[in-house]
C-alpha cells in the first residue's frame, strides 16, 4: 500500500494541512516541526504527489517545448540545453514538433492548453500571430518574432549573413551560391540571406540564392536538389548553406572531384556541436547556443513570477570557426 500524506502527519504527530503546508512552503513552520516532519517522509521513503500538488499551487511544472524537428541538428542542441536548463530550476517539458504542419501545430496547441503548461517556448511557428495572442499563457519564441509571444530571443542573423560572405570575399570568391528557406517563414534566420547577399552585391559579386523549403525529416529531398547545383551551376566557387546542407555540398562535390577549397569554398551555418564530427572540417557560422537558452530560460522564469522582461532580445555573439573548407576564412570578419 503506498503511503499517503496522512500517514506523514501522524508519523510526525502533527496535522495533515501542517504536512502540506511545509511540502509547499506556504505560511510559517517552525523549524523544529519541518525536521520531525522530513524525519517522517524519510522513513516511510513518502513520494509528494506532483499532480496534487500543482493543483495546490496553480501550477504544473510544466513548459511546452513545441519546435518543427527533432531531427534538425538546430532544434536538437537548443531542446537539449533547454530542458538541462528548466530540469535544474524543477520545470519538466512536455515537447511536441509540428513538422511545419498548420493542422498538427494547431492541435498541439490544444493539447498545450489542456495540459495546463505553465508557459511555452515555441521555434517557427506556422499558426497566425493571433491564435498564440489569445491563449493567456507566458510564450517566449526562439528564432522567430512572432506578436503573440511575450518575448522573442533570436541570434543577429542579419550580423551572422555578413560575417559569412566577408569569409568568402576574403577567400577570392567570385560567384557564390547560397541556399535559402521559405523567405515567407516566420523566422528571423531570413534575414542572414538577405545580408549575405547585400555583402555580395557591394562588392560586385554574383551572388545565386536557390531556394529550398524547410522540409526538417526528407534528407532524401533536400539531397537530390544539392547534386542539381553542380548540374545547373557549374562554374560556382563558393556555397553558403546551413550546417547539414552545407556538409551534403561538400560530399557531392568531393564525389564528382571537386577540389575543397581549391576550387570550392563551402561555409555552414548554425555550427552545431555535430560539426564537429564531419569530415573534412567544416567551416561555420556558430550561432550562441548557450546564451541563446540562457535568456530564454531566465525570459520565462521572469514571465512566471510576475515580471515583464526585455520584449526582443537580439544576441550578437556570432563566431567564425574556422575548417578546411573556406580560405582565408578568419579575415575581414
Amino acid at each position: 500500500m503506498s503511503v499517503t500524506i496522512r500517514d506523514v502527519a501522524e508519523k510526525a504527530g502533527v496535522s495533515v494541512t501542517t504536512v502540506s503546508r511545509t511540502l509547499n512552503n506556504r505560511g510559517y513552520i517552525s523549524q523544529k516541526t519541518r525536521n520531525k516532519i522530513s524525519a517522517a517522509i524519510q522513513e516511510l521513503n513518502y513520494s509528494p504527489n506532483q499532480l496534487a500538488r500543482s493543483l495546490f499551487n496553480a501550477r504544473t511544472q510544466t513548459i511546452g517545448l513545441v519546435v518543427p524537428s527533432i531531427c534538425h541538428p538546430f532544434f536538437s542542441q537548443v531542446i537539449q540545453l533547454l530542458e538541462q536548463r528548466l530540469y535544474h530550476l524543477g520545470y519538466h517539458i512536455l515537447m511536441c514538433t509540428t513538422e511545419g504542419n498548420p493542422g498538427q501545430e494547431s492541435h498541439i496547441f490544444d493539447i498545450l492548453r489542456q495540459s495546463r503548461v505553465d508557459g511555452i517556448i515555441i521555434g517557427s511557428p506556422c499558426l497566425s500571430d493571433q491564435k498564440y495572442a489569445n491563449i493567456g499563457i507566458p510564450i517566449v519564441s526562439f528564432d522567430t518574432h512572432m506578436l503573440g509571444a511575450s518575448v522573442s530571443v533570436a541570434a543577429n542573423h542579419d550580423l551572422g549573413g555578413r560575417i559569412a560572405a566577408r569569409a568568402l570575399l576574403a577567400g577570392g570568391c567570385r560567384r557564390v551560391l547560397q541556399i535559402v528557406g521559405d523567405l515567407s517563414a516566420k523566422t528571423d534566420a531570413v534575414k542572414r540571406h538577405r545580408s549575405f547577399m547585400e555583402e555580395m552585391m557591394a562588392a560586385d559579386c554574383e551572388c545565386i540564392s536557390l531556394p529550398m523549403v524547410n522540409n526538417f525529416t526528407d534528407l532524401r529531398s533536400s539531397r537530390s536538389v544539392i547534386e542539381s547545383i553542380f548540374d545547373f551551376y557549374p562554374d560556382i566557387d563558393a556555397c553558403f548553406a546551413t550546417d547539414l546542407c552545407a556538409a551534403e555540398i561538400v560530399h557531392c562535390a568531393l564525389t564528382r572531384r571537386i577540389s575543397i577549397p581549391g576550387k570550392l569554398q563551402v561555409i555552414g551555418y548554425d555550427g552545431t556541436d555535430a560539426v564537429a564530427v564531419m569530415c573534412p572540417l567544416l567551416t561555420v557560422i556558430r550561432q550562441p547556443y548557450e546564451e541563446l537558452t540562457d535568456r530564454i530560460v531566465e525570459s520565462m522564469m521572469e514571465l512566471l513570477n510576475g515580471g515583464t522582461p526585455e520584449p526582443q532580445i537580439v544576441l550578437d555573439h556570432l563566431t567564425l570557426v574556422p575548417g578546411i573548407t573556406t580560405r582565408n576564412a578568419g579575415i575581414n570578419q
